[in-house]
């Protein structure tokens, strides 16, 4: 090591003197070096575990809904076994056409009873339902903007557009044939 030279002398060195030490910065017991590169190494663990662990749980989360919508299709199956075997029975066949197809057995008469108040609507009215009310677009647009199983007419969404005659195109006008010359 050189010595340093002040104002043309050498400045004596100090010998045996030293300086006192900075006490080392802790973290947790731990130098502040270490403690840097412990943090890294568990946020690098962390990240690391989150994806699966995320995965994991949105995965078992959707294995309960499954194995919910399982059972419930097993018992719709099972209460489906069931129906199918009473439809074997003939008693119930009879039934059935009784009450869905107003069957009635040899020797038997028919009524029908109608209640007050309890009348359907008139094929006249059924045919006046059913009629167009605008032009074609009109009605599939109602069609489409009317939600299903209402029963009442969707407002129209525009006057229906007047019907227009187009006027006769006149006749283009005879040439005339006064013997002029031609060219």
């Amino acid at each position: 090591m050189r010595d340093a030279v002040v104002g043309g002398k050498a400045a004596p060195r100090r010998v045996g003197v030293r300086r006192p030490k900075m006490p080392e910065r802790t973290f947790l017991g731990l130098s502040t070096g270490r403690a840097v590169i412990l943090g890294v190494v568990v946020c690098a663990l962390a990240l690391t575990l989150a994806v699966p662990l995320r995965t994991y749980f949105s995965q078992r989360s959707e294995l309960e809904s499954v194995l919910a919508e399982r059972r419930a299709l097993e018992n719709d199956v099972e209460a489906l076994r069931i129906q199918k075997s009473q439809l074997d029975e003939p008693s119930r066949i009879a039934a059935d056409a009784r009450e869905r197809l107003r069957f009635v057995m040899p020797g038997e008469t028919p009524y029908q009873v109608q209640l007050p108040g309890d009348y359907g609507k008139t094929p006249e009215e059924l045919a006046a339902d059913s009629a167009p009310t605008g032009p074609w677009y009109t009605d599939l647009w109602n069609t489409a903007v009317q939600p299903q199983g209402s029963d009442q007419p969707a407002e129209p969404t525009s006057a229906p557009m007047p019907v227009v005659q187009p006027e006769p195109v006149p006749a283009p006008p005879a040439p005339e044939s006064e013997g002029g010359p031609v060219g």
